[in-house]
Order: C-alpha cells, then structure tokens, then sequence
C-alpha cells in the first residue's frame, strides 16, 4: 500500500472516535500535475476508501450518504481540490475548458479552492502581492462550480479574488479553513469583509488549527482555535462558524515540503516571517475536538450553536449546493 495510504488508514478512524462524520481529502490541487494525475490520483483514493476503508468509511455521492454515515456509525468522506488547476486541460488552444467540473464532481469533488496561496489560470492566491482578482477562465469556472454543485472554497485565495467569487456564485460560498486577521494578521487568514460576505451568502468560515495562522507561537492548541471561533461568533454569529482543522498525517512531511519547495506556499523572501520556517509545524489533532467542545460549552454558548459550529453549518451548506 502507498505509505501516505497507510497513514490515512491509521488516521481516518481517529476522526470518527473523536466523534466527527465527515472529512474532506485533499485529492490534487495547483501543486501536481493537470488532468491526468489528478484522475489517476482520485481513481486511487476513490478504491482505497470503497474497498480498503469500506467497514469505517463511506464515500460521499450525495448529501444522503451523510446521513447514511451517521446511521452506520461510519465516517463520511469526501474529495476536494486545493486549488483549480486540475479543472482545465492544459492545452494551449483550450485554456478555457470548463467541462471537466462535472466530471470531477461526479467522481467525488464535492469542494474546490480556486487557488492555493500562489496564483493559477483562475485567480490570485492569497500570498500575491497584486491581489488580481478572478481570470475570465476564473469567472467561468465559478459560475460552472454553482451549475453543478461543487461547493466554492475560498480558502487560501487572494482577497478581490474571493470578493469576485463571492458576487457570481448563486449558492452559500465557504473558507473551509481560514481564520480572522483581527485575530492574527497573517495573508492566509481573512478580512472582516471577507467574513461578512460569506455569511451573507448564507456560508460558513471555518476556524483552522493549523498552527502558523493560529498566532505567531505556532500554537494550534484548543484555546487558541478558540479564540478565533470566539470572534467570528461575536463577527457573523455561530450559524455562520465551523471548523476547519486542515490537519494532516504527517506534519513532519508538510514542514519539510515547505522547506524545500517554498514558492509553492509563498514567495521565498516571505517565508519566515509568514513563520514558515519552523522545525515543526503545528496542527490541532481530531483528538481535540471534544476539548474545543467543552471550551463552547464553559462560554455558555447553546447547544444549537455548538452542533452547528462542529458541523452542521457545513452540512446545511452541502444540503443547499450538493446536487
């Protein structure tokens, strides 16, 4: 088995016993290849989860497969893209071709960020000093992603980017895993303006525990995260608030990517004092997840709030756009 494989059949179980029913992979994105590895790579993990994980997982078709999840006492999973540069073929006569969004959506992209950090044929990321806003392409994928339901993820993209996006997208739009710069002012983290419109569009904007965008201590403890849940609570209010924890098997791995391929996340000169640069990057673990809920329920915040926030936001915004 692929040793990130074997990992995430040690992981995926952590999940559902810290009492979580869905997660989202990261199948392809702006860092790989175009077309034909991202397929062969979902073709892969759709196996792995159907067959290798099927007595603990189910990959998610529709909105029932959460449900049918939760009746099973299995975890629900779902694909996404870090970015859009899979969604067109890379040939120099079609540079436009929005077609593939269905084919994607059909083989379990249910979630996809325009951009990721660096810009790409669709947008600015939010590591670009320019700020350039949506592509044309860009344009026409959103509008393509809203006809077919695929959820729009405004997660690492630049911030006019996502303004745009969030003008053409007819359906609720999410930050999977983004925090509040009022909270710590880092370019991945985003704006009260950015956080109004989403919730405006009736979306949600996930706290992330990973530590570099939590505060400057790399700290990606539950009461840091909490902070950060704390003032988007105060901001939008809880039906517009999840969690995001970005979380992965190996951070030891993702450190040293970082290190060694830098102008993937951010421009070189930048690097550390984004705080990219330390031994070990920090992440919030599945297994906090009950302990982020007991700092909601010391707040005195309502059990609806807390349900919503720990997942059924995101899963109202999957029953609206999910077809």
């Amino acid at each position: 088995m692929h040793s990130d494989r074997k990992k995430k059949k040690e992981c995926l179980p952590r999940y559902l016993a810290s009492g979580a029913n869905y997660v989202s992979l990261t199948v392809a994105g702006d860092s790989g290849g175009l077309v034909a590895s991202a397929i062969h790579y979902i073709a892969g993990e759709r196996k792995f989860i159907t067959e290798t994980m099927a007595d603990s997982c189910i990959l998610v078709a529709s909105y029932d497969d959460l449900d049918r999840a939760r009746r099973e006492g299995k975890l629900a999973v779902g694909f996404h893209f870090q970015g859009c540069n899979p969604m067109h073929g890379g040939l120099a006569e079609e540079p436009g071709d929005t077609n593939l969004v269905q084919l994607y959506y059909d083989l379990g992209i249910k979630q996809a960020l325009l951009a990721h950090n660096r810009r790409n044929i669709s947008a600015d990321g939010c590591h670009e000093d320019s700020d350039a806003g949506l592509s044309t392409f860009g344009q026409k994928l959103v509008k393509e992603m809203s006809r077919v339901g695929m959820i729009l993820d405004c997660t690492h993209t630049g911030e006019r980017s996502t303004m745009e996006a969030m003008e053409i997208y007819d359906q609720p739009v999410i930050f999977s895993h983004s925090n509040p710069k009022a909270i710590f002012d880092h370019p991945r983290n985003i704006t009260d303006t950015q956080i109004k419109a989403c919730a405006a569009t009736g979306g949600v904007v996930g706290a992330c525990g990973w530590g570099p965008i939590v505060n400057a201590n790399n700290d990606a403890s539950p009461e840091a995260v909490m902070k950060h849940i704390e003032y988007l609570v105060d901001l939008v209010g809880p039906d517009h608030v999840g969690i995001g924890l970005d979380y992965v098997y190996q951070p030891e791995l993702t450190t040293q990517r970082m290190q060694r391929q830098p102008e993937y996340y951010a421009p070189t000169k930048d690097m550390k004092s984004f705080g990219y640069d330390v031994p070990l990057m920090a992440f919030m673990p599945p297994e906090d997840l009950p302990k982020l809920t007991e700092l909601m329920v010391r707040r005195g915040y309502p059990d609806e709030a807390i349900s919503g926030i720990l997942g059924s936001n995101f899963r109202r915004v999957a029953k609206q756009v999910w077809k």
